[in-house]
């Protein structure tokens, strides 16, 4: 029993330990393709086979010269010449040739493993419902590492090809050393070994200086984040209008240079391995030619049998560390990253469980009973048992300052994160028992900071329902409610204009002109299916007047529909069903916009601030009611 136990602990560590990054990505290949891997394996035994081959036809060609000048082209031995001329030059043009086919092959290879690859990173980072992996320090850090952030963006298809020649020559180096046994058994062992062993050092030390980069993932984001501020046209404008971007480039320098510094530190640490290596292998071959030399002056071998034996001395020797190690070492890092990413993503999903269909819902409330939310890293919470009825079919403005939490409401309703306590009720249900992807899709939501596709205003339109993406007719009655008909008019092709300056014939919008493509990408949701209609403050940048006009807009096209307005500016949601204001965690007003007014407490001292120039007299405070509320910022 002792015995199994500790042999069942072993296992249990075994498995513990993350495989190395050569035998994760193996692993990977005949999944990226079975003939292509196969092809590879095949290509790199016969490359592999051909220095001994070579070795043993250059050994009978001499011997066949010899016996020929003592014999004369007359004798039986001019055949076997012209055999062994023809092997050494059959053999000589395929290793030529075979190892160009092994590299060819090894990269279409990796080229597959490289895109398979990209699309497992994509898929583990979109695959849990919700969002809070991708706000995770941790998580993001195996991104980067998935990406090959601090190894060079040297991918795994430099890694297969090099790993495809090291094989061959490794096995062509033990092909060699089998030759050798015929001449001496223990210089074969020795020289193998010696080879071995200093590779083995060498790599060692080389996976441990990649281990070193892989350490600093957090930094070398910091230094990409940095890079890419350089080379943004967003970031561009303020770089040079504030005379930043001589900073920009020491703090990129400084972060980088303190991410190398382990690395420098560990090169210079092993910097004797690699004359030590050249030395050693200069004694060991040196060594061995003078031992056949000796045995070929004795008589006791061939002429023949002593080109074969050097040849196979140098084979031996044809496995050192140089760029394919290299490779091989900053190729396969992002592999198990890659799997790790997997790993840490099917955990962050987990939490966001439910099977029960989404369908028609809500029929009746949306309900936030009790609702307490804290994110992960921050330690007070956004929410404190927080109560609110949304009710179905008529619009809800939530109002408060920056800060108040009208962005993590909408995180909740969208189920992009689950409550840390209390529950949100749907008609009944609890939101955590609905299936999280299919409520999600009874969701249309604009974002304060939607998506801008790089795309085709049909893209960016019909992104609002993915399966009814070519329906014509359903984005231009989306676009005509969202105002943007004229918008898309006006393009110099229409509905197929690429909507950036980035692309030949491509043009941008205002940010006026983008929100009306973002509220019909909203509406092409809400006509495909989605009962609920979400604005969260997607007209921030907009000035207070043009944000009343847009919302004013918003609301008359969407009577009868389930909505919800979030934004900080009092102002602008007037003509909201129902009005809250949520502050410190919770809903300290509720009402519409006449009976707030009249309470005269924090909406309407924040309404009589932000919008009094807007306002008609009746509508703004008596003077002499007090302001005791800071604005909030806008």
């Amino acid at each position: 029993m002792k015995w199994g136990a500790h042999t069942e602990r072993i296992r249990r560590q075994r498995d513990a330990r993350p495989p190395s990054p050569i035998r994760a990505t193996v692993r990977l290949l005949p999944a990226a393709s079975k003939s292509l891997a196969a092809a590879v394996v095949l290509a790199v035994v016969v490359t592999a086979t051909l220095p001994a081959a070579l070795a043993l036809a250059s050994g009978a060609l001499v011997g066949s010269v010899e016996v020929v000048a003592s014999e004369g082209l007359d004798s039986p031995a001019r055949r076997r010449l012209i055999v062994a001329v023809a092997a050494v030059a059959v053999l000589f043009v395929a290793a030529q040739v075979a190892a160009p086919a092994v590299r060819v092959l090894a990269d279409a290879l990796g080229r597959r493993l490289d895109g398979q690859l990209r699309l497992r990173v994509m898929a583990a980072t979109s695959a849990p419902a919700g969002i809070a992996h991708l706000e995770d320090p941790e998580v993001l850090d195996q991104v980067a590492l998935a990406q090959g952030v601090g190894t060079s963006r040297v991918t795994p298809r430099e890694a297969i090809v090099a790993l495809a020649s090291v094989s061959s020559a490794r096995l062509a180096s033990a092909g060699s050393a089998a030759l050798l046994v015929a001449f001496r058994w223990w210089v074969a062992l020795a020289l193998f070994v010696v080879h071995a062993g200093m590779h083995v050092l060498l790599s060692s030390n080389l996976a441990h200086t990649v281990g070193a980069l892989r350490g600093h993932a957090r930094r070398f984001r910091r230094t990409s984040y940095f890079r890419d501020l350089a080379l943004t046209p967003a970031a561009g404008k303020e770089l040079r209008v504030f005379g930043l971007a001589s900073w920009v480039g020491d703090r990129f320098g400084a972060d980088w240079r303190e991410a190398m510094v382990q690395f420098w530190i560990d090169r210079r640490r092993g910097r004797w391995l690699g004359p030590a290596y050249a030395l050693v292998v200069l004694v060991a071959q040196g060594g061995a030619y003078a031992l056949l030399g000796r045995s070929a002056v004795r008589g006791e071998i061939s002429l023949g049998e002593l080109t074969t034996f050097a040849a196979a001395v140098a084979g031996v020797g044809t496995v050192p560390i140089g760029i394919d190690d290299i490779n091989i070492g900053y190729g396969t890092a992002p592999v198990p990253a890659a799997l790790a990413l997997e790993q840490a993503t099917a955990s962050a999903g987990s939490a966001l469980v439910g099977r029960l269909p989404a369908e028609e819902l809500p029929a009746h409330y949306i309900r936030f009973e009790g609702v307490s939310f804290r994110y992960n890293s921050a330690r007070d919470q956004v929410f404190h048992r927080l109560d609110l009825e949304i009710p179905v079919g008529r619009s809800l403005a939530v109002v408060g300052s920056n800060g108040a939490g009208k962005t993590t409401l909408v995180k909740l309703l969208c189920r992009l994160y689950d409550p840390t306590a209390g529950r949100v009720l749907v008609d009944g249900t609890d939101l955590a028992e609905l299936d999280p992807r299919a409520w999600q899709r009874r969701i249309a939501v604009i974002f304060q900071d939607f998506t801008r596709y790089d795309l085709s205003v049909a893209d960016n339109v019909g992104f609002g329902a993915i399966d009814r993406l070519g329906d014509r007719d359903l984005l231009d009655s989306a676009a005509e409610r969202a105002g943007a008909t004229g918008i898309i008019n006006a393009l110099p092709s229409g509905w197929d204009t690429v909507l950036s300056r980035r692309y030949s014939g491509g043009v941008d919008l205002s940010g006026g002109q983008w929100q009306r493509v973002a509220l019909a990408r909203a509406f092409v949701a809400v006509e495909a299916g989605a009962g609920v209609l979400v604005l969260d403050e997607p007209t921030a940048a907009l000035d207070v007047r043009a944000e009343a006009d847009f919302y004013d807009r918003f609301l008359e096209v969407t009577r009868g529909i389930t909505t919800v307005v979030i934004s900080h500016r009092f102002s602008t949601v007037r003509r909201a069903d129902r009005i809250v204001v949520v502050e410190h965690g919770r809903v300290i007003e509720d009402g519409d916009h006449e009976s707030l007014l009249a309470a005269g407490n924090r909406y309407a001292h924040m309404f009589s601030l932000q919008a009094a120039r807007f306002a008609s007299p009746s509508e703004v405070p008596a003077p002499g009611n007090p302001v005791e509320h800071e604005v909030p910022g806008g």
